[in-house]
């Protein structure tokens, strides 16, 4: 009889589990309930792919990105691993059938929350027998799932309808009351929980103050004319991504690109291949990019603009050294940078003359289908707020019928306001974070997920002191030698068929 470590062989190639995965692994196939939180680059995939191959059942996956869902296929079919597929809105209408009534065939079915929520895709799924429901990058339930996509918060009726399958939530970074919230939203029944330490030694931590964009800029070249390559610099916006990339091509000898969620599908996979394929030097990107990119010499993460949690800057930091050699992430700060998030998050939401007309006009109605469309053409709003007027609309109807509430506008408007609280919460943190200049930086990040530093690494942060300069340890690629790659072994590269 095979055991899991031949099973590991067998169809990956591992001699050995990194730490944690087994016992995952083993709580998996018991049929139990499992939270795991496991830093970025420690192979969560694993926990849910080994198990799946070696059940005579369907895997359903639910991942929040079709680059995500196609980088895990692809990676699995180069193993040999052909029973699987992505269903995902960028196929044809023959594919997406050809998958659904091929079903049996597959051990691993990637989907979003979005489409696993369809009556033809829901009715297909449920003829089949499933043997785990895995919420992979799990946290999205809490930052995403309210607001911005809130088909995450219908995944545990999605589970009852696909015979209540064992489900395994995944994700790298979950301060503890996020972690709540996705043990609550999954209702995930006496649960065995894992929580790794988020703490990555071999990365060390700097936060650069700026008086200006000029001077950031500046700071920036500095930068990049003396770390070792690759790396990646997180921006806030899709302009200054654009604009960033364009200047680091005309002031350095740098191959750098931009990636936003403005770009066209080909032009992002393109991108991205270059980037893992080693023919791009920076990526200049939002937060858009990185999700699930499986590249481990990542030299450097500079956040020229930092993001709206802490949870958002650890799993965009941990994108660096995976391969456990020595990597940077550095925080650039203005005092000018706090306007842009705040107007983000207010953004997020619909503004109280919207409020005011959909609650209005939802009331008179009679039926609790509302179609997300008719708000949008309706009222003119973004789809995300028709979405989260969707949603709540039917939460509230379920409320009316248990006599809890009785006015649409003023439950909508204390959903708004919790949620907004919440969001400038995480806000202030990383904030209050980013700003003080007197405790270790490692050390109050791993506390804020409930964590407490035994010991710090020599290299450690720019309070306690970095002993070696920032060097680069290897040349920038020569321009002779990349206008002399032919186009053939161009198109090798992106495909990954190397000799």
């Amino acid at each position: 009889m095979k055991t899991l470590d031949n099973y590991l062989y067998h169809y990956f190639g591992y001699d050995s589990f990194k730490d944690k995965q087994k016992e995952i692994i083993k709580a998996v196939m018991e049929k139990r309930d499992v939270f795991a939180m496991l830093a970025t680059g420690t192979g969560k995939s694993l926990c849910y792919q080994l198990p799946a191959l070696v059940s005579d059942a369907l895997t359903i996956v639910i991942s929040p990105l079709i680059a995500l869902m196609q980088n895990q296929v692809q990676e699995l079919k180069q193993k040999g691993i052909k029973r699987t597929a992505s269903y995902n809105s960028f196929l044809t209408y023959d594919e997406k059938r050809y998958i659904l009534k091929n079903l049996s065939f597959y051990k691993i079915l990637y989907i979003s929350p979005e489409s696993i929520q369809l009556q033809e895709v829901l009715q297909y799924l449920c003829k089949q027998k499933i043997s785990l429901l895995a919420v992979d990058e799990a946290h999205c339930i809490s930052q995403w799932g309210h607001e911005f996509r809130t088909d995450y918060m219908k995944l545990n009726s999605i589970r009852y309808a696909l015979g209540n399958p064992p489900c395994l939530a995944l994700t790298a970074t979950a301060a503890p009351e996020v972690q709540r919230d996705i043990l609550q939203q999954l209702q995930l029944q006496d649960p065995v929980i894992f929580n790794d330490s988020i703490d990555r030694k071999n990365i060390t931590m700097s936060v650069v103050s700026a008086s200006s964009e000029e001077e950031k800029k500046k700071i920036l070249l500095d930068y990049l004319k003396r770390l070792p390559i690759p790396g990646m610099v997180y921006v806030s916006s899709r302009k200054k991504a654009e604009d960033l990339s364009i200047k680091l091509k005309e002031e350095t000898a740098l191959s750098a690109f931009s990636y936003h969620g403005g770009m066209t599908q080909e032009d992002r996979n393109l991108i991205q291949q270059q980037f893992l394929s080693g023919e791009t030097d920076v990526i200049c990107c939002t937060n858009a990019f990185g999700m699930g990119i499986n590249k481990p010499d990542i030299r450097f993460i500079i956040h020229y603009d930092y993001p709206k949690d802490i949870e958002s800057y650890v799993q965009e930091i941990g994108r660096a050294g995976r391969d456990g050699e020595q990597s940077t992430a550095i925080l650039i700060r203005s005092n000018r940078d706090q306007i842009f998030p705040r107007r983000l998050i207010d953004n997020e939401f619909p503004d109280d003359h919207h409020i005011t007309a959909v609650s209005k006009e939802i009331e008179g109605m009679l039926s609790g289908e509302i179609i997300e469309k008719t708000l949008v053409d309706m009222f003119g709003i973004e789809e995300i707020h028709a979405r989260f007027f969707s949603h709540y609309w039917k939460e509230w109807q379920k409320q009316v019928s248990k006599n809890k509430s009785s006015d649409f506008k003023e439950y909508i408007e204390s959903i708004f306001y919790q949620r907004k609280r919440w969001k400038y919460k995480k806000l202030n943190q990383i904030e209050e974070w980013m700003w003080d200049d007197k405790k270790c930086r490692r050390t109050r990040l791993i506390k804020y997920f409930g964590e407490y530093q035994t010991s710090a690494p020599e290299q450690c942060c720019d309070i306690c002191g970095l002993t070696q300069p920032l060097i680069k340890e290897k040349h920038h690629k020569e321009e002779e030698v990349k206008k002399n790659i032919t186009w053939k072994g161009r198109l090798a590269a992106l495909l990954h068929q190397h000799s």
